[in-house]
């Protein structure tokens, strides 16, 4: 049986993936199966997001979205600046001490290093969230390059399919070649081949292929 805490990792773990929403104020709790997410979101888009990634996992019984939408508003570029610093200091992943952050006219710009290609995407992905920022400007560099392994992305994503609802035993192939990914096999409904799409634009593939069956029940 899937502890709490487990399903509470899984979801937080969706949520930093997933480039529509990571970055935001979200906090995380869960009882009994249900799981009631509060803080705070940007748009009403994001709020569904939250909700429809919390309600996938497999183990979650319910959702109770308590998230609060607050728009940004007009902001110095000392202020912007300043919002982008604490969200990124709200994120453990994040090599935080190595980046600097400064705005003109909303347009920030990120400078420094990082530990790995992922880092750089989610810190730019976080920056984007912080109120005041009209787009930012990537300009960290990588350190340590560690381009991850095709067999390992592979098995990530045959991981997220296992706790994601309705797709734990279902016969599809995940093939994953720089950047590039096609899902083979068989499912039994549409909704479940939306499902299996939404889990791996999670992991940023630069091409998707869905190439799943549907079987029909």
């Amino acid at each position: 049986m899937m502890t709490e805490k487990t399903l509470s990792k899984l979801i937080e773990d969706a949520i930093l993936k997933d480039e529509r929403i990571s970055g935001q104020s979200i906090t995380i709790s869960i009882r009994k199966g249900i799981v009631t997410l509060s803080g705070s979101v940007q748009t009403h888009r994001r709020k569904l997001v939250a909700h429809e990634i919390a309600s996938s996992i497999e183990g979650c019984d319910g959702v109770v979205n308590e998230l609060v939408v607050e728009p940004p508003g007009p902001t110095s570029d000392e202020e912007t600046a300043n919002n982008v610093r604490a969200v990124l200091n709200a994120h453990a992943d994040i090599t935080k001490e190595t980046i600097a952050v400064s705005a003109t006219a909303g347009i920030v710009s990120l400078n420094g290093n990082v530990g790995s290609q992922w880092e750089r995407l989610i810190a730019e992905d976080v920056a984007r969230s912080a109120r005041g920022v009209k787009d930012v400007q990537n300009f960290l560099v990588v350190d340590f390059p560690t381009k991850m392994e095709d067999k390992r992305l592979k098995q990530d994503i045959e991981a997220a399919f296992s706790h994601a609802r309705g797709l734990k035993d279902r016969n599809i192939h995940v093939a994953v070649s720089e950047g590039a990914i096609v899902l083979s096999g068989e499912v039994l409904n549409l909704t479940q081949k939306e499902m299996a799409e939404r889990v791996i634009r999670q992991f940023r593939f630069r091409e998707i292929r869905n190439d799943l069956l549907v079987t029909g029940e």
